[in-house]
């Protein structure tokens, strides 16, 4: 299952072009969610509704969690954790809006280290009507720094009767079948993982399956995916917009590589596949 990047409420009611574009997706993307963010519980709710019935995604998903701070600014994201009351209207107003299709909430154990509030929400959420829970074990103060505390997930999963889905630290298939033994939840979530390496699904559902390990792609197969990625970006952004789009993406997929820091500026600068391709070319010969 995939969900969208995460997408503003107010942009949505507004019309915003650039906003309803980041709801659009394609029938092989489904099972997908659609994950908005906001403050106002009947912007969410009206947000909710336009995205159900122009878009029909198979769960709309609430963003607690975004610890960024033009976000959290606006008191969206993880900032709403701030206010118990709030996440509950927000929840509520957007199961009005969603009529029918699940909604899910993703959210982080809190503000700050010193306030948790994730069994409170998770709680509330249920209550409201929420189908699921993703809780990345980290506070918003957290960021994405540390170890994830798994042990807040297990504790979610303890304290509520839906499904919650853990989300932290898994970078490996071993590190998944890990969450699920000694959280007991339902799902894993992988995000920035999959940045570097978008294999690790297929590793992970191979070795829950066999308990055998894929062999790990060389640095050729990620060459050969990452153009694979660019070229669907230019086919589907044009080109020139959408290599500009990829470059943060070929900073991730070189991790690991020799001289990954000479290439790494290089593939920043390329506004073209050919660029990609020769710059990889250059490195493959070397």
């Amino acid at each position: 299952m995939t969900y969208t990047e995460m997408v503003s409420s107010e942009g949505i009611i507004r019309n915003q072009q650039k906003t309803l574009s980041m709801m659009e997706f394609g029938p092989d993307e489904k099972p997908i969610a659609i994950q908005l963010f906001g403050a106002n519980p009947e912007v969410m709710r009206q947000a909710a509704q336009i995205a159900v019935e122009k878009y029909g995604p198979d769960v709309i998903d609430i963003n607690f969690g975004c610890p960024v701070k033009k976000v959290v600014n606006k008191n969206g994201g993880a900032a709403v954790l701030k206010d118990m009351d709030l996440t509950r209207d927000i929840i509520e107003a957007t199961v009005e809006g969603a009529a029918g299709i699940p909604v899910t909430i993703k959210m982080r154990t809190g503000w700050d280290d010193a306030n948790p509030v994730y069994i409170q929400a998770g709680q509330i959420a249920q209550k409201a009507g929420a189908g699921a829970i993703t809780l990345h074990a980290r506070s918003r103060a957290g960021a994405f720094s540390g170890r994830a505390d798994w042990s807040a997930i297990k504790n979610l999963k303890d304290s509520v009767d839906i499904a919650v889905i853990g989300n932290g630290d898994i970078n490996t298939p071993e590190d998944a079948r890990r969450m699920f033994d000694e959280t007991g939840c339902d799902a894993v979530m992988i995000g920035r993982a999959a940045m570097k390496n978008p294999l690790i699904f297929k590793h992970i559902n191979h070795y829950l399956n066999t308990g055998e390990k894929l062999p790990e792609p060389t640095t050729k197969d990620k060459i050969e995916l990452a153009l694979e990625h660019a070229r669907l970006m230019a086919e589907y952004y044009g080109e020139e917009r959408g290599i500009k789009m990829m470059r943060r993406y070929l900073g991730w997929y070189v991790t690991g590589f020799h001289n990954a820091t000479i290439l790494r500026p290089k593939l920043f600068q390329v506004n073209t596949l050919a660029n990609i391709e020769a710059i990889f070319r250059e490195h493959l010969l070397r």
